[in-house]
């Protein structure tokens, strides 16, 4: 055993001190709660948006066809994003049958997973306040709790990232087979964030760590052995997909995947999402909510971290790292969406849950009092907020689904009553509860009420049920595409890369239908005018959701 080693056993054994040891069904009882926030309505929302029913289709051509190498959208290739999350949805229908829960499922379990491994990595290294702590953290941070109820790759990554850099740093405190085994799951994790989200999973995990090594006085300790091993696991993992497709599609695979959907998208605003260059900072702070105002003594605090230290420190400056790095690189790039950060959510909560670790302690800092009042400030907004929001959208106060809505007020009351009494255990407690009958009474309350505002399920279905045989759907500067999977993939590839047909124009839709004999056409109530204005065109209503339509368009014989 290495002198290191004996390092830091000897720290663990200190910071784990008597009376610091929390039972483990504490941890168990975050997990549990973690699981009711991720999974309670899940799949009673239609798709939202431009991508999830996109992917949620490519997996549902993926599980129909047998074919799980070539990616494909309304039957047209379509290379994006890599494979994992469709492979993964694809399970979730052959369980529980293609719907909009099992789509999401995949999501959700990794959001599971990435709570469960910071709360069991840091119970491993003899945090055990933390290990409670950082997992309520990030269980009950509003973006978080977002991302985990949708289909995306974005969660997918956040836990294989989660799982590759924790097994990596487990490495530097281990030793002999242990230790190999760490080494081994940190390349076979970094495997999967490059299957589930394309390179920025190897760069991302590869800078982290890397730098951390450095900046720990670690570098020297691997090996070009380990390097070897470590890249023969790697490839073996990422491999399972890359090279089947490589194969199969070769340069326009390349060509698409590669240099437009990383480069181009990285360093162009071709996809149109353009932002400035501080949007992710604050995406990350308002990411954070309700527990954002304990990144102030975090702050403080960072300026006396000593990151050679074997113990704490290290573990918070590889967290800080894991924030920092991400962030300054996604800024950089010419397009910018919010779920591009969403993989330091376990490295925020790692260092959030060391100040609420401190609350539990009884550390009474002057800043880290304003971080718990602020905080309990914010629950109370929350609660408020929903009571005003469920007002304007005249959902119903009274009776028991009603009372439900004063819940998260009434919890929000109590816990800044706890802080005021000086149970600070019990404040952290009820702010997290706060979030969690939030959930509840969202689901149970408002998701009826805005179910046809935020998704075109209903629009989508009656256009599905309205096609002629043959006829394909089409989309009129409108970017909602729930269409595209309600309707089994019948929509209209353009010429154009395997993308869904897109018109931006009238005489796009008039090229369009002289190669088909009709189309409809899902598109926005102000632009009908301008449709049935044009001589060309012969427009029939087939349904209306709000101001979005679907109408049956041919060019006049």
């Amino acid at each position: 055993m290495s002198p290191s080693t004996l390092d830091d056993k000897t720290q663990m054994i200190v910071e784990a001190s008597p009376g610091a040891k929390q039972p483990l069904f504490e941890l168990i009882a975050v997990i549990a709660a973690s699981a009711f926030a991720f999974t309670f309505g899940l799949g009673r929302l239609g798709f939202l948006g431009p991508d999830e029913p996109r992917y949620a289709e490519v997996a549902r051509e993926m599980f129909a066809s047998g074919d799980y190498i070539s990616t494909r959208l309304c039957g047209c290739l379509w290379f994006e994003k890599p494979v994992l999350q469709y492979w993964m949805s694809a399970v979730g229908y052959h369980l529980f049958g293609v719907n909009e829960f099992a789509a999401r499922l995949p999501s959700a379990l990794s959001a599971l997973l990435t709570v469960t491994l910071v709360g069991l990595v840091l119970r491993r290294l003899g945090y055990f306040r933390m290990s409670v702590a950082a997992p309520l953290v990030l269980a009950t941070s509003g973006m978080f709790i977002s991302y985990a109820h949708v289909t995306a790759q974005d969660m997918i990554l956040t836990a294989a990232m989660t799982a590759s850099l924790l097994s990596a740093y487990l490495w530097t405190r281990s030793s002999g087979r242990t230790r190999a085994a760490y080494w081994i799951l940190a390349f076979v994790f970094m495997g999967f964030a490059v299957l589930a989200k394309g390179l920025v999973g190897i760069v991302l995990v590869a800078s982290i760590f890397g730098a951390h090594l450095i900046m720990t006085g670690q570098l020297s300790r691997v090996r070009w052995r380990d390097c070897l091993i470590g890249t023969v696991v790697f490839l073996a993992v990422a491999g399972a997909w890359y090279v089947p497709v490589t194969m199969r599609h070769g340069w326009p695979f390349i060509q698409e995947f590669f240099i437009r959907h990383h480069f181009e998208r990285y360093t162009t605003n071709e996809f149109g999402h353009p932002q400035p260059f501080y949007f992710f900072l604050l995406v990350a702070i308002a990411g954070a909510v309700p527990w954002s105002f304990f990144l102030i003594p975090a702050v403080v605090r960072l300026v006396k971290l000593k990151p050679r230290n074997a113990g704490r420190d290290s573990l918070i400056v590889l967290a800080w790292i894991w924030t920092l790095l991400p962030l300054l690189f996604f800024s950089f790039s010419g397009s910018k969406l919010p779920g591009y950060i969403l993989p330091i959510s376990p490295a925020m909560a790692i260092i959030i849950g060391a100040e609420v670790e401190r609350v539990w302690s009884g550390d009474r800092a002057r800043v880290l009092m304003l971080a718990q009042w602020m905080t309990a400030l914010c629950v109370l907004s929350i609660g408020i907020g929903l009571i005003i929001f469920a007002r304007r959208e005249a959902v119903s106060l009274g009776g028991p689904a009603g009372a439900l809505l004063f819940l998260p007020l009434m919890t929000a009351a109590l816990s800044a009553v706890a802080l005021g009494a000086g149970k600070r255990r019990w404040f952290i407690a009820g702010a997290a509860a706060v979030v969690l009958s939030a959930i509840l009474c969202t689901v149970a309350n408002l998701l009826p009420v805005l179910r046809d505002e935020v998704s075109l399920k209903p629009l989508s279905l009656e256009a599905a049920a309205a096609l002629r045989p043959g006829e394909k759907i089409g989309f009129y500067l409108k970017k909602d595409f729930a269409a595209v999977f309600y309707s089994e993939g019948r929509v209209l590839c353009s010429t154009r890369r395997g993308e869904t047909f897109y018109a931006l124009h009238q005489d796009m839709l008039a090229d369009a239908l002289a190669r088909e004999s009709s189309l409809i056409l899902i598109t926005d109530s102000h632009w009908l005018a301008g449709l049935e204005g044009d001589s060309r065109f012969e427009i029939q209503r087939i349904a209306r959701q709000g101001e979005a339509m679907a109408l049956r368009v041919a060019l006049k014989q």
